[in-house]
């Protein structure tokens, strides 16, 4: 008797695919405290999240359980196949990404920045202390401290650009002035 280990594979995926949401959203978020400005996951990662897992589910169930009678059937759902892992692997990045926002617990107030990096150790750092920006390859942008610290911004997040334009009126006061006047 042969396995179809395919089959097996989608249903993993959708498996893994759905206890990772659940433990990722099932954590409770960091509690707010007064005058703090605080960066949190924004909408686009629910929007992406839950049209990514819908898409992936309904696709799998066209695959486990509707299949094709058409006579390319075997090829359509090869192609199915291969559309299902791709939306399942996206959304597991994202929901991986989301989950490293919520880690992150960043805040600051006035010149103060605070928060969590790899390992769970929180960091705090002012922000007259930073010495650059720096964009990174897939998107996040890191606050470079002169002591070599990096704080790591998910643009996605809420009250990311705040922040990141904070952090460059401090980087260079006399060309956002002249930027704010032109403007």
């Amino acid at each position: 008797m042969e396995i179809d280990w395919t089959r097996h594979i989608v249903i993993g995926l959708i498996s893994a695919l759905v206890v990772f949401a659940i433990t990722t959203w099932g954590s409770k978020s960091p509690t707010d405290r007064r005058g703090w400005r605080s960066l949190k996951p924004g909408a686009m990662y629910a929007v992406a999240i839950c049209g990514g897992a819908l898409l992936t589910l309904f696709m799998a169930y066209i695959w486990l359980f509707v299949g094709s009678s058409r006579p390319d059937g075997k090829s359509q759902m090869t192609i199915l196949f291969w559309l299902i892992m791709a939306f399942g692997c996206g959304t597991m990045i994202t929901i991986f990404q989301y989950g490293q926002a919520r880690r992150s617990r960043m805040r600051w107030r006035g010149n103060t920045l605070y928060w969590w990096g790899k390992g769970g150790t929180e960091y705090n750092r002012e922000l007259s202390d930073a010495v650059g920006l720096r964009q990174g390859l897939l998107g996040p942008v890191f606050i470079v401290f002169g002591d070599g610290a990096e704080a790591r911004i998910d643009p996605y997040s809420d009250n990311a650009l705040l922040l990141i334009r904070n952090v460059a009126d401090r980087l260079n006061p006399d060309e956002n002035s002249a930027e704010g006047r032109d403007g």
